[in-house]
């Protein structure tokens, strides 16, 4: 018993501690946006690559001081208005709540340029879910395909398939479709937003099987 509690306790500083560092972070990349960022030249941004290996070309932009301009991507972007030409985004929005996955989008729409590029991929959650209504799908050749992430799930209940992509061990807060996150887009001003293909150039072999290729423009 006093385990749980010195355990909840350590949550609750861990989530303090983290909430402390990203704002801090957030100013350091804010303070180098300023000093350092060249609106008028050409500026590819990827958003959301962790600890990912740095695209050529690309400026980066995350909770994380290894990139160019670190930020907490819940509160948007630290890049002034119309001063991006193309944002990638791959396997980054399902880790925000709703309410800051719109947020962060209207920032992605306000510092584009205008005709600016935004291509995104998400994890496509109707893999899971229609295998899961069809349950006599759900082999272990499925598992070997979609569930590459063990964190502790037995899988001998389809429900299993649905929260390894729905919740990722607590990772993930919002999944798609390819029809939802087409109309979120359209709904926030984007035009020409279409299902796009797997484009070995930018977007990474490992996650073709299971994820929606979109692109948009401003």
């Amino acid at each position: 018993m006093i385990d749980r509690h010195l355990n909840r306790i350590k949550g609750i500083y861990r989530t303090i501690q983290f909430e402390i560092s990203s704002y801090f972070f957030s100013l350091i990349g804010l303070l180098k946006s300023k000093l350092f960022f060249d609106k008028n030249q050409t500026n590819n941004l990827e958003i959301g690559l962790g600890t990912s290996e740095k695209k050529e070309g690309f400026i980066t932009s995350d909770i994380n001081l290894a990139t160019d301009f670190p930020y907490d991507l819940r509160m948007g972007l630290p890049f002034p208005d119309a001063s991006i030409d193309f944002i990638y985004s791959e396997h980054v929005l399902e880790h925000f709540s709703y309410n800051d996955l719109i947020l962060l989008l209207q920032d992605c729409y306000r510092v584009l340029k205008e005709n600016g590029i935004f291509r995104l991929v998400v994890p496509n959650a109707a893999i899971y879910l229609n295998a899961y209504s069809q349950k006599e799908k759900i082999d272990d050749d499925f598992k070997k395909k979609y569930c590459r992430y063990e964190f502790g799930l037995s899988y001998k209940s389809p429900i299993d398939y649905v929260n390894y992509i729905f919740y990722m061990n607590g990772e993930h807060r919002h999944m798609f479709d390819p029809d939802s996150i087409l109309v979120i887009l359209s709904e926030l001003g984007f035009k020409n937003v279409h299902l796009d293909d797997f484009d070995p150039e930018i977007d990474k072999q490992d996650r073709r099987d299971n994820s929606i290729y979109v692109e948009a423009t401003k």
